[in-house]
């Protein structure tokens, strides 16, 4: 009896402890995307127990009592396609995120810098830099982490929250202030009757982590940043030549199998045979690591694609992959003075959560410090050529910005943009110069507020292929 005991305690302990790994949650078929996009994530070293499960006993039943129903849902066939993202299902963001993380806590000044490289021959390697303000400084914003640290509730059109009509913030000296989108109002004398609607028929929710960092377990890989990555890490080397261009190829081209990627790897390996031989001999070990490392990247693409993506899981944080930030921060929204809508919109300056990307073949510089007052003014990015040419101390970009820094906005070709004719016929303004200089200050939610997805389905994107 008590050798049966021993075993069976065993034996249990060790399948709950299986059961709450990726490989437990990739038996289902219907998982096997989401475990893949799991190895791409921050938390890929995370097991799917700490975030899925709920404090104490009563989350762990929770959490397989719902497992004990989904599985009932998939051997009957009756699941959801696509079946529903997971954010809004989740257990409390105070009870699994602030287990590791603290926002208060988070420094206020977070420089980050990465790698992206060229598609030539040598791989050329760009050093993009920026500042995250995680948190207030004292001296530039209240930093990104002021949306959890402060209330701040919203009014969803949807489940999932891609679309927001109503936002209320209460303010520490307990003032608070609404906002509402200005898409819901014809007349502006209706909008407190319209937000006064909202609330009694909608639920305001909390903003919490989840809000945008829906996806930060599950976050779908772009082809551009995960070759960036795995060459920045040195497990692609760069001294291969081509070999960004050619794993982005083997990429997007879209091997169905494994056994398509095996016989596009083969090919790949007779190229670089037939043009590079040198590789063979001195470098032999640096390209079979290198062709190892794009079959275990590719293969992982592979498995991503089976799953609904784009507008299904959308990933919220930040702004070049999704809506994200633009949900709220898209000039369409609204404070809300008396019973009228004000011309107020929601501040949407991008100093409050970064600076500036910088690129250049060497580590650029960012600012760390304060913004000169003249920054303060909202139209500075125009009229900062009056400054700049008159000389003297207001003159001293260089103290906070490199040449590349300039060039980086500059080859944009915003500056030829004629801005005094853009709101009267930006139709013939975009045609002249085309609507790229636009997307690097503007986001396609803008557009969005009186164009259809219909006519902005060639809208450019300022991040092809996932680059900076």
């Amino acid at each position: 009896m008590v050798v049966v005991t021993v075993v069976v305690v065993f034996a249990g302990a060790r399948t709950l402890a299986w059961m709450e790994s990726p490989d437990f949650c990739a038996r289902c078929h219907t998982m096997a995307p989401e475990v893949s996009e799991h190895a791409f994530s921050a938390h890929s070293r995370v097991e799917c127990s700490q975030c899925h499960i709920g404090s104490g006993l009563k989350g762990f039943v929770v959490a397989k009592a719902g497992g004990l129903r989904q599985s009932a849902k998939l051997l009957l066939g009756t699941y959801v396609d696509p079946i529903p993202p997971a954010a809004d299902v989740m257990p409390p963001a105070n009870d699994i995120c602030l287990k590791c993380h603290d926002p208060a806590a988070q420094k206020a000044n977070a420089l980050v810098t990465k790698a992206h490289y060229l598609e030539d021959e040598a791989n050329t390697e760009l050093r993009v830099a920026l500042v995250l303000r995680q948190s207030n400084d004292g001296d530039t914003s209240d930093g990104i982490h002021w949306h959890v640290l402060s209330k701040v509730e919203y009014i969803p059109r949807d489940d999932h929250a891609t679309t927001i009509d109503w936002i209320g913030v209460e303010r520490p000296d307990g003032t608070r202030d609404e906002y509402l989108a200005e898409s819901l109002v014809e007349i502006s004398a209706q909008a407190a009757d319209k937000a006064t609607e909202l609330r009694a028929n909608g639920e305001a929710r909390r903003m919490t982590c989840y809000d945008c960092h829906n996806r930060v377990g599950h976050a779908e890989p772009l082809p551009g940043k995960a070759v960036d990555q795995a060459m920045m890490e040195r497990a692609i080397d760069p001294s291969i030549p081509y070999v960004k261009k050619n794993t982005m190829a083997m990429i997007t081209n879209g091997s169905s199998s494994e056994s398509e990627l095996v016989s596009g790897l083969r090919g790949l390996t007779a190229d670089y045979h037939r043009d590079y031989p040198y590789l063979f001999v001195g470098q032999s070990q640096v390209l079979g690591r290198s062709l190892g490392a794009i079959h275990r990247l590719v293969l992982q693409f592979i498995e991503a694609r089976t799953a609904e993506q784009g507008d299904v899981y959308p990933n919220y944080l930040g702004h070049t992959d999704s809506s994200g930030c633009f949900r709220c921060h898209d000039g369409g929204h609204f404070k809300l003075d008396g019973k009228r809508l004000s011309d107020e919109p929601i501040p949407s300056r991008c100093s409050t959560c970064h600076t500036f990307p910088t690129a250049g073949t060497k580590a650029p510089n960012v600012m760390l410090g304060p913004p000169p007052q003249t920054h303060a003014n909202r139209l500075w990015v125009f009229e900062h050529k009056k400054d700049a040419s008159a000389g003297g101390e207001r003159a001293n970009c260089s103290t906070c910005h490199s040449q590349t820094y300039c060039q980086n906005c500059h080859d944009t070709g915003a500056k030829l943009v004629n801005h005094d004719n853009m709101l009267f016929d930006h139709g013939a303004v975009i045609r002249e110069t085309t609507a790229q200089p636009c997307t690097y200050c503007h986001q396609k939610p803008s557009c969005q507020r009186c164009h259809t997805d219909e006519e902005l389905k060639d809208y450019p994107s300022r991040t092809a292929g996932g680059g900076p």
